[in-house]
């Protein structure tokens, strides 16, 4: 006869739970171990980068507002530089400008005005009365002469322009020979131009030297 013991057993049912206690403690060990090893190769190493990242930011950005510093005062250089040698420029023309008799200006205008006639000696209006090819055209226009430029240097001027025909250039030579205040006027000749720089229109440009009476 066959016996069959329905009965639990009791001392397998004891060792069961001990089994799976270590089990579940040899697991968490594990994963603790595990979390350890990836904070201190994975974890550890990366937030060391991210800190050695940022410390090289904070110094880029540091760099940065000295060199933009930098910039700005040159800038600030630079403009101030300008300034001056404008001002140095400006200062040389004066100085020229100031080395020419202030008459020289003054006659030149008065004979360029609409009628204007040059400040003569009784001995030049003498002989402007004796020879005819000293006369000149009280009628004459001085509009027709653009005077570009008048240099003066040791008593010595050049006169640089333009005239709309070469008779004009010659009233304007005629006048300032006249003048008490010049010698040695000689105009150099004049060049017809024409064509687009002139806009179509017939120019003579000229030239004039002569010296300064002191």
């Amino acid at each position: 006869m066959i016996r069959i013991n329905l009965l639990p057993n009791k001392k397998k049912g004891r060792s069961a739970p001990v089994e799976g206690e270590k089990a579940v403690g040899i697991g968490f060990g594990i994963l603790v171990a595990a979390a350890a090893m990836v904070f201190l190769f994975v974890q550890r190493p990366m937030n060391a980068d991210i800190d050695a990242q940022k410390s090289a930011n904070a110094k880029l950005g540091a760099d940065n507002k000295k060199i933009e510093k930098r910039t700005a005062d040159f800038e600030e250089l630079k403009a101030a530089f300008a300034a001056a040698k404008a001002q140095a420029e400006a200062i040389a023309q004066l100085n020229s400008a100031r080395a020419t008799p202030a008459y020289f200006l003054f006659e030149l205008a008065t004979i360029l005005k609409v009628g204007g006639k040059p400040s003569m000696t009784a001995d030049m209006k003498a002989k402007i009365d004796a020879n005819e090819n000293l006369l000149w055209q009280d009628s004459w226009d001085p509009k027709h002469v653009w005077i570009e430029s008048i240099t003066e240097k040791d008593g010595a001027f050049t006169m640089l322009g333009s005239a709309q025909s070469d008779g004009d250039v010659t009233q304007l030579a005629h006048r300032l020979s006249a003048s008490m205040y010049f010698d040695n006027v000689q105009p150099e000749g004049s060049v017809k131009k024409t064509g687009g720089e002139t806009g179509g229109i017939t120019i003579y440009s000229f030239k004039v030297t002569g010296t300064v009476r002191y």
